[in-house]
């Protein structure tokens, strides 16, 4: 039949008894069924009743005695005038709120609203669908799927045996740092590898190519929507200009124009004698200092298209002379004179026109 209000309960009530031995010491015993009143129980110690309150309290289960029972054998008894079979409310179509304590699904349970809760939700053999907001779950446990039509708030870790992702292809999948701000999340993210360890992230770090098949990795554009920043050094786009920016210095698409001084890797050769072997891999531009006569020997680290200057420097003494391996190649194959004098400095522009060409330019002699 209908009802106005909250549906009856749905429980039956049979008296029931727990027996006791004192010992003259004991003062708190363990009873069957929890007691929410003194006067819920009648309580008898070598057969005469014990007062409510005074003689007595309750707390759930456990009746204490405010003086000491004799000692006997079974001397003290409880009866319980309610013993409640089943407790709470018949849950009816419309009711805004019920409370549970534990809630086990054994199949799918879907919930229209919203879910609130302090304790555990466990589907053990199905899945769990909430139609609303998912809040102050400790534990989510579901053999197959959990679906949340609104938020969901995690307090601790969430592990994920399956894979982490948005049900569309419109939507994505954000991670904010702790002010909210997915611009500060920086040092949020955490790329681990299969063996837990986030130094072998680079193979579990997956770009698909659009077409949803991620059979190749990186194999398709990255793009940022913002500026990127590499340690010290921050990306910009001017898109005005189509150009990139690193730290206010201009590249362009295609070529570079450089905004400020660079320095190329020079060697220097102190008291140069003999045979010199030029390092055109490390260094582009070379400084002799010559204690003697030498010789240029053929390198093998040279570049095509590399250039740079070499410079001569006699010593105290002079008239060093300079002789080229058959690698170099001088103006009219006539070789390199240098100048003569103490202390003479004197340049040779070079270019690696060829492998194993380095073409030598008439050298401008004795900078003062």
């Amino acid at each position: 039949m209908a009802y106005l209000g909250a549906s009856p309960l749905a429980s039956f009530a049979s008296p029931s008894k727990d027996t006791f031995s004192g010992n003259n010491s004991t003062t708190a015993f363990t009873m069957g069924q929890s007691v929410g009143d003194p006067n819920q129980i009648e309580v008898f110690v070598d057969n005469v009743r014990q007062e409510p309150t005074s003689a007595y309290t309750v707390n759930g289960t456990t009746l204490s005695f405010t003086g000491t029972p004799a000692t006997g054998t079974n001397n003290i008894y409880v009866i319980h005038k309610q013993g409640v079979i089943g407790n709470g409310l018949l849950p009816t179509s419309g009711r805004d709120s019920d409370r549970v304590g534990s809630l086990t699904v054994d199949g799918a349970s879907t919930l229209t609203g919203n879910i609130t809760t302090s304790g555990n939700i466990s589907a053990t053999s199905g899945s769990i669908t909430a139609g609303g907001a998912l809040s102050g779950v400790t534990t989510l446990t579901t053999s197959s799927t959990a679906t949340i039509g609104g938020a969901a708030t995690i307090g601790g870790d969430t592990a994920i045996t399956g894979n982490l992702r948005s049900d569309t292809s419109a939507d994505g999948i954000q991670i904010d740092a702790t002010d909210g701000s997915a611009s500060n999340a920086g040092d949020l993210i955490l790329l681990d590898g299969t063996d837990g360890s986030a130094t072998n992230a680079g193979s579990s770090l997956l770009y698909e190519d659009g077409t949803g098949d991620p059979a190749d990795y990186f194999n398709n554009n990255i793009k940022f929507s913002g500026d990127v920043k590499i340690g010290s050094a921050t990306i910009t786009e001017d898109t005005t200009n189509n150009q990139l920016k690193i730290n206010d210095q201009v590249v362009s698409f295609g070529k570079a124009v450089i905004g400020s001084t660079q320095i190329v890797a020079s060697d220097t050769f102190k008291g140069a004698t003999d045979s010199v072997l030029l390092d055109f891999n490390s260094f582009q531009n070379f400084i002799i200092t010559l204690d003697g006569n030498i010789t240029l020997a053929n390198p093998t680290t040279e570049n095509v298209g590399q250039s740079g200057i070499i410079v001569a420097i006699q010593d105290g003494s002079g008239s060093r002379s300079l002789t080229l391996a058959s690698d170099y190649e001088s103006v009219g194959g006539g070789g390199i004179t240098l100048s003569t004098g103490a202390n003479a400095v004197d340049i040779l522009p070079y270019m690696v026109v060829a492998a194993n060409r380095i073409a030598i330019g008439a050298p401008q002699l004795a900078f003062a």
